[in-house]
């Protein structure tokens, strides 16, 4: 069976692990005998038990594999998309700037970026990209084309959208080297130093699978990597504050976590902080982008949305003279 293209929905393939990936990571394995599809895609046909070793249903994407081991991997059905859904989202998507190389594109609050697995039916950002620009659908990883990073589904701000092969790796190399700057606007609850710079390692959480952490956990084989945000308050409220975050890496929920480790979660956030009167959703903004793309600079930003200018003047306006 051919596994270095398009898959059909509901296929299956048996593997065999050959020496050379003796002791290697069962999603590793499997992803690269997909090369179109990304390691995630498959963590999550795990996570849905469609992968077996030997017959066994497995349940952790880290499972080591061994020379001989027979890999069963079952394929989903056809995802279904909700149209209407994704009709209401359309008009508050915006397109920034538009070349022939990449998008710039502003993702609203309350829209995943890529389907979180083949069952979900929720209207998504490469949904809509798919019915608008359908050339994207062969650029980068088939379960997530077109993109090359991410915002959380409550975050709302500016994104890059690969529209060529060649795009897509000059900027996954541009976030993987660091070369792309990224500024974010957060309101959280307290007082922050004026300014620092969080260095705290970031894993996944043991417990909670959907959260991340800060903290190392003896003994549970929790993998940390390293993290930096840098930040600097822009104006206090009376137990609350505006932060300009600037992350050096890139890791899962990154500004969240580490805001939330020092004390100060955003305000809305209810997976590291709690939920709000104020705001339906965390107080996080993706504000600015900069890079060099094929010799020439740019520059994109995008003002806090209405619900976060809402927030902010709701707590001016509380604030003790």
């Amino acid at each position: 069976m051919d596994t270095k293209s398009l898959v059909e929905p509901n296929s299956h393939f048996v593997l065999h692990v050959p020496r050379e990936y003796d002791n290697s990571r069962l999603d590793k394995f499997i992803a690269a005998q997909f090369p179109l599809y990304s390691r995630s895609f498959f963590t999550r046909l795990i996570d849905d038990g469609l992968v077996t070793i030997n017959d066994s249903v497995v349940s952790k994407s880290g499972a080591r594999v061994t020379i001989g081991d027979t890999i069963s991997v079952r394929f989903p059905a056809q995802r279904e998309v909700q149209i209407d859904a994704l009709k209401e989202k359309a008009p508050a998507i915006e397109v920034l700037h538009e070349s022939p190389q990449f998008l710039i594109i502003h993702k609203p609050a309350g829209l995943l970026v890529h389907p979180t697995s083949m069952a979900s039916t929720a209207a998504t950002l490469v949904d809509w990209l798919l019915v608008n620009y359908s050339n994207i659908e062969n650029v980068g990883y088939v379960d997530r084309p077109g993109i090359v990073h991410r915002l959380d589904k409550d975050t709302s701000g500016l994104l890059i959208i690969p529209r060529t092969n060649q795009a897509h790796g000059i900027f996954a190399d541009l976030f993987r080297d660091r070369k792309m700057s990224k500024t974010y606007y957060a309101i959280v609850k307290g007082h922050p130093e004026k300014m620092g710079v969080i260095t705290s390692a970031i894993g996944r959480d043991p417990i909670s699978r959907t959260k991340m952490t800060t903290k190392e956990h003896n003994g549970r084989g929790i993998k940390m990597r390293d993290a930096t945000t840098h930040y600097k308050v822009l104006e206090y409220f009376d137990d609350a504050a505006l932060v300009q975050a600037k992350p050096v890496t890139g890791r899962t929920h990154q500004i969240r976590v580490h805001l939330a480790s020092i004390g100060h979660p955003l305000i809305g956030d209810v997976v590291y902080g709690s939920k709000s009167k104020l705001i339906k959703r965390h107080a996080l903004h993706a504000h600015n982008l900069e890079f060099e793309f094929q010799g020439k600079k740019y520059s994109f930003e995008k003002t806090l949305p209405e619900d976060m200018t809402q927030l902010v003047d709701t707590l001016r306006a509380q604030t003790t003279k």
